[in-house]
């Protein structure tokens, strides 16, 4: 059934929204990858009422995991006259989400149950009846992290939980062991258990490469994992977005290229994260397909470990993948023109 939801979006239009509508134009902008046309006609609607514009404005403002140079071109005060609702006599803006729970919208109030900082298992059942199947990354992580052990253990029994957090579960709940976030997303990826521990070099070489990305770990292409994880990477429905841009890009370099993007995404546990902001109106079908998604991946890598200052050199990059380091430097070259 979602396959055919999916199929249906792409022939009449992407998500639910009216066909020929502001909201629908607004979608089809934002999923090519304009935010400067997109945001703004968002950002009308919101104010104007539309409640699926609300809630997809305050959802992009959060889970944008590559913010354009358009966004980044802002000032506070137009970034929140942008994405929030503005009060003139107050100095705070509020996020649209809040606004529609205050007024009883069940999803917003769901949405904005997600982000909470404390366990809840509820709000992922809640979110999975109401087709927000992605937004529950976030509170199964919570749950995974700060729940009781019966918490973790009806999680992952949960069929709720997003297939891809299977290995964040498992690892959390078993016993400590060296990199065991990389031995659990590892055993995800190949399929097994049995020879995948920490007494390998090799296996611990590449549980640091999942679990921590660029600059950690093996990421040798003699290490006898390194195909399995890079033909993971290419096929993976979760990692769709860096197969489209590096088989668009790279050619035959497309696989070494999907490795790097995974690698500066910073690993299996953060490139599972490109996803619909509202499947709602973008269902994740579509939403994986699209240029956004691209963009998205490859901004992600052109930002690496910028908030530190010392993002990973081209050279660096190069030596996984000459093609993923043209594709950075040339993405980096459209941020360094707002300095």
């Amino acid at each position: 059934m979602k396959q055919i939801i999916a199929s249906l979006a792409l022939l009449f239009g992407v998500g639910f929204a009216a066909a020929g509508s502001d909201l629908q134009e607004a979608v089809d902008l934002w999923l090519s990858g304009d935010d400067a046309e997109s945001l703004p006609i968002l950002s009308k609607l919101a104010k104007s009422g539309d409640t699926d514009a609300r809630l997809l404005l305050a959802q992009i403002e959060v889970t944008d995991k590559g913010p354009s140079p358009y966004r980044l071109s802002l000032s506070k005060q137009q970034a929140r006259d942008l994405f929030r609702q503005v009060d003139e006599t107050s100095p705070f803006a509020t996020s649209w989400l809040t606004v529609e729970a205050q007024s009883g919208d069940p999803l917003a109030a769901a949405l904005l149950r997600a982000r909470s900082a404390d366990p809840d298992p509820e709000v992922i059942v809640q979110l999975a009846a109401l087709g927000e199947h992605q937004a529950t990354d976030h509170p199964s992580r919570i749950v995974s992290l700060y729940g009781t052990p019966e918490d973790r253990q009806m999680l992952a029994n949960s069929p709720h939980l997003l297939s891809e957090l299977a290995p964040y579960v498992a690892y959390l709940s078993d016993m400590p062991e060296p990199r065991g976030d990389g031995l659990a997303a590892l055993r995800h990826i190949i399929g097994r258990t049995v020879g995948i521990d920490a007494d390998d070099a090799e296996t611990l070489g590449m549980a640091g490469l999942l679990a921590l990305g660029f600059g950690f770990g093996d990421a040798s292409p003699a290490n006898r994992w390194y195909k399995p994880v890079q033909e993971w990477v290419m096929t993976a429905p979760e990692t769709r977005p860096i197969a489209n841009l590096c088989n668009a890009q790279c050619g035959s370099q497309a696989p070494a290229c999907g490795m790097a993007m995974m690698a500066l995404a910073g690993g299996y546990f953060e490139v599972i994260r490109i996803d619909s902001p509202l499947e709602k109106l973008i269902p994740q079908e579509v939403f994986l397909d699209s240029k956004r998604a691209q963009l998205m991946t490859l901004r992600r890598a052109a930002l690496a470990r910028s908030e530190t200052n010392n993002p990973p050199g081209l050279n660096e990059i190069a030596a996984y993948s000459q093609c993923a380091a043209d594709l950075v430097q040339q993405e980096r070259q459209t941020y360094r023109k707002l300095k």
